[in-house]
């Protein structure tokens, strides 16, 4: 596979991932030998592994393996062919920034990996359909995921980043999905296809590229898939970045009366106080089991800082959960969606 390239370790391999995340949305690399960067680190250790690849700590990373099993009835699970799509599911308001997929052992027939650059499929509707193309950033909306329905339009800012959503099956009555699941059918010669091997791993910027499968053969094919939020952003196009921070704005006029928990699902929230943010951080690293005595050191803090920081957050989150843990209902989230659609 030309695209694939050797760890050069822990000076230059970040850098250089992340210039081919900026120039074409994917990178495919193999560890240098290291059990560092083996796919069976990224299950047991998958905080350390992405800190590693990307050359920062990570805001949150969420694990899932992807393996058929019997009844599987999900993409994950299955061995179906998975449509181009997203993830998008929301920590912060904002989908993951990085999608990592370690490749613990190939299909022994199919499976191959396929990606779409949504920019530059943006590019094309501009030029083909500008009634489309206005609609995908403006024209908020339900789009149902398995984890769950991301409210907002196709192209939005999430996190003060520009994302791409797009679920892999097309809801009924949606016209601008149907719409914009005809380019990517017509934009099959621009797909990507990777056929990975064993200690492959894929690295993908999952708020620009859509990616897929095609269905596959032999049960034993299997994958670690880390989600992985961070604090920088990767580069997108500067007017099309502009166009969502307009018409963000303007929703948030819209909406100003809402409860914040609705704005926080319409990715129209306020941003956390960079302290706050700080301070969860170092609670998320308590938790998944860093030791209190290296970060105090790092963050030149005393322990029992520590120690009631985590105490405040799980109260908090304690307390969250005692009400309506489904935070803001469908139906608030419809009402809002209405009324930014009538101006």
């Amino acid at each position: 596979m030309k695209e694939r390239w050797i760890w050069p370790g822990a000076e230059l391999g970040p850098m250089r991932l992340l210039d081919e995340l900026a120039a074409r949305g994917f990178s495919v690399l193999r560890g240098d030998g290291a059990a560092a960067l083996a796919p069976e680190e990224a299950a047991r250790a998958p905080w350390s592994f992405a800190e590693r690849l990307l050359g920062a700590r990570p805001l949150l990373v969420e694990r899932q393996p992807i393996k058929a099993v019997p009844g599987g009835r999900s993409f994950a699970a299955s061995s179906v062919a998975a449509p181009l799509h997203t993830d998008s599911q929301c920590f912060a308001g904002a989908p993951p920034a990085v999608q990592i997929m370690a490749c613990v052992r190939p299909a022994e027939r199919g499976g191959g990996c396929l990606l779409l650059d949504g920019w530059a499929l943006l590019s094309t509707i501009e030029r083909a359909d500008p009634e489309l193309f206005h609609a995908l950033f403006t024209v908020y909306r339900r789009i149902p995921f398995v984890f769950g329905d991301f409210f907002g339009p196709t192209v939005s800012l999430r996190g003060g980043a520009l994302s791409f959503t797009h679920a892999p099956v097309v809801p009924p009555g949606d016209a601008i999905a149907a719409h914009l699941a005809g380019f990517i059918e017509a934009s099959r010669r621009e797909m990507i296809e990777l056929s990975l091997g064993a200690a492959d791993i894929l690295v993908v910027d999952n708020r620009r590229m859509l990616h897929g499968r095609r269905a596959f053969e032999g049960g034993a094919r299997e994958f670690v898939r880390l989600l992985v939020w961070t604090e920088a952003q990767l580069p997108s196009p500067p007017a099309y970045r502009a166009l969502a921070a307009q018409v963000a704005e303007a929703a948030a006029r819209r909406v100003a009366a809402a409860p914040p928990a609705t704005r926080r699902r319409l990715g129209l929230g306020a941003p956390p106080p960079p302290e706050a943010r700080r301070r969860l951080g170092l609670v998320l690293e308590m938790l998944r089991g860093v030791p209190p005595g290296v970060l105090a050191a790092r963050e030149r803090i005393p322990e029992p800082q520590l120690y009631r920081l985590r105490d405040a957050a799980l109260a908090a989150a304690e307390e969250a959960l005692a009400g309506d843990a489904e935070g803001a209902e469908d139906g608030a989230l419809a009402e809002a969606i209405a009324r930014m659609s009538r101006g």
